[in-house]
């Protein structure tokens, strides 16, 4: 058998595990999806925030390029330029290539301007009409944005000579806007091209807090990678994801998250790829302290418990020793706990309990004597009803011998009603109903001949129902009820109708009879334990004694009622439960 401190230990090391368990699993929940969710909220603030300023600076350009294009210089530029002789060609491109020249001032991001025809011809402030910056428009910065179809943007970056270094290439991207007559709004001119230092861009994004931040255009093309970033997964990874080429937000992917944020002016997205160990050495810390916790208090619930389990576990086994020692029959047994707790009470109890018990065996002992001293006495005196039995059959003889059957029939009838009443068992033992019957039949004999011709019986007994069991002298006190007072007392001859059948699981007895009735007040109080000295009348203390037993025996399911009618008669219904041998 297994032990109390035992099993108490073990279920406090299951507690304590489950506890540990339960506080991984809400570590693991608060990570995944409190703490990553605000990691990541933090970050997307970061990347907008990164996005605005760029929107701000591209949003300027564009104004600022939109002015270039709506001046006069400029749009009589393109309109009159094929009308004119060589010379004043030279005279009009070198007067706007000033004009727009004065315009660079504003912004210290553009480093030079392109003037495109429509026929294809290109002029570069830097060189006038140089066929440099035409050889540079077919590259594939310029034809993936005329393939786009857009009307103005930004292209990808690129390399070319700029006119503050015209001995090296640099870094360029480039803005190209059509340019439409402002008299002729659907007629296109030309082209209007502004190249901007890419590197007032790349500062800009190189500062962000991000390790891998990749820009790209409205066609997907890479206007921007950092340095030592995997840019080039971040990239693909937009490119790949549906709902990112579309949307902005976060996305789950492989191995971490991707967050694009789209600019409001143009179809730029800034994304950024945040794996889940970066996530993790961010909020390590915190994982670490919830960890640390949940060790310690597991730790002191622990250290807390077992004493507890056994200042609790000692006393109940010295009790239970106790109470073995007490079950083989060793009733001097005692226990002596002092923890000043129930656990102390519970032995004193035990202390007393002992004493009580062998109290009470000592009684016992000495009650089973004198019980057995009362039973020799009651055998003896059962040799008195065996005296009367003898002088009622030597009456019963000297009948017969005279010839007076009335006499034998009587006193034979008697005895059996007289052997009934002493025989021991219990008025409450159960009987079929043909012995019931059999033994009201000599009662009602013996009636008939002290009443002679003053009432008659009628039986209705269904033969199922004389198997069921019933208890005994269930019947005899209605009868007996009927005849002194209701026939009797109306002083002609009268009928008793006595019935038995089954319904369903119950058996229905009736007494009914056609004698004086009972006068409602007094059927009222018909079941009342005690009768008034004085009262004349029905002896209904044998009633409530019957219904007594039958709700000992029944409960609920048995049930008596009387109805009655002065001057009419009295009906008796019993329902017991169907019970056969």
């Amino acid at each position: 058998m297994t032990r109390l401190r035992t099993v108490i230990f073990w279920r406090i090391v299951i507690v304590a595990a489950v506890s540990f368990l339960l506080s991984i699993a809400f570590t693991y929940y608060y990570y995944n999806h409190i703490l990553i969710g605000q990691m990541m909220a933090e970050d997307k603030a970061k990347l907008s925030q990164t996005v605005r300023q760029l929107d701000y600076m591209s949003d300027d350009i564009s104004k600022f390029t939109l002015t270039l294009i709506i001046a006069e210089q400029l749009q009589e530029f393109y309109k009159t330029y094929d009308q004119l002789d060589t010379f004043d060609q030279f005279k009009m491109m070198q007067t706007t290539f000033k004009f727009v020249d004065g315009y660079k001032g504003l912004r210290k991001e553009v480093t030079s301007y392109a003037i495109v025809l429509p026929d294809g011809r290109v002029f570069w402030n830097a060189a006038g009409n140089d066929g440099y910056f035409s050889e540079r428009l077919k590259e594939p910065w310029y034809l993936n944005f005329v393939q786009s179809g857009a009307e103005y943007g930004f292209t990808e970056p690129h390399l070319m000579l700029a006119d503050q270094k015209p001995t090296s290439e640099t870094t360029i991207i480039s803005y190209v806007v059509t340019v439409r007559d402002i008299e002729k709004p659907g007629q296109t001119i030309g082209k209007f091209i502004v190249n901007l230092d890419y590197s007032h861009f790349q500062s800009l994004l190189d500062f962000s807090p991000f390790v891998s931040l990749a820009w790209l255009n409205d066609s997907g093309n890479v206007l921007y990678a950092k340095p030592n970033g995997d840019n080039q997964k971040v990239a693909s990874l937009v490119h790949d994801f549906d709902d990112a080429a579309s949307k902005e937000g976060a996305f789950r992917v492989n191995n971490g998250y991707l967050l694009v944020d789209r600019f409001e002016t143009s179809g730029w997205r800034l994304a950024t790829f945040i794996s889940q160990s970066s996530l993790f050495d961010r909020a390590k810390i915190v994982l670490y302290l919830l960890g640390f916790f949940t060790l310690v208090s597991t730790t002191l619930i622990l250290a807390l418990m077992i004493p507890a389990i056994l200042r609790i576990t000692r006393p109940i086994m010295r009790l239970y020793s106790a109470m073995n020692a007490v079950s083989s029959g060793n009733l001097q047994t005692s226990v002596h706990i002092n923890t000043g707790d129930e656990m102390e009470k519970l032995g004193n109890g035990f202390n007393r309990m002992t004493s009580q018990l062998r109290t009470h065996i000592e009684e016992s002992i000495q009650y089973e004597k004198a019980k057995r001293e009362l039973e020799m006495e009651l055998l003896l005196s059962q040799l008195n009803p065996h005296f009367v039995y003898n002088t009622l059959n030597a009456v019963i003889y000297m009948a017969q011998k005279q010839g007076n059957e009335d006499i034998v029939r009587m006193v034979a009838a008697f005895i059996r009603v007289l052997q009934d009443a002493v025989r021991t068992g219990g008025d409450d033992s159960l009987v079929p109903l043909h012995d019931d019957v059999a033994l009201l039949r000599d009662y009602i004999d013996i009636q008939s001949y002290r009443y002679a011709d003053m009432f008659k019986v009628e039986w209705e007994l269904d033969d199922r129902s004389l198997h069921c069991l019933v208890p005994r002298i269930l019947i005899q006190p209605f009868v007996e009820n009927a005849i002194f007072h209701g026939i009797c007392p109306k002083d002609e001859p009268g009928t008793i109708r006595i019935t038995a059948h089954e319904s369903e699981s119950l058996l229905l007895l009736t007494i009914e009879d056609d004698g004086v009735g009972i006068e409602p007040e007094r059927l009222q109080t018909i079941w009342e334990t005690k009768e008034k000295k004085s009262s004349s009348g029905l002896r209904h203390i044998g009633l409530n004694n019957t219904k007594r037993r039958l709700e000992h025996l029944f409960g609920s399911h048995a049930s008596v009622q009387i109805k009655s009618v002065v001057g009419e008669g009295t009906c008796v219904s019993i329902r017991i439960p169907k019970v056969n041998k």
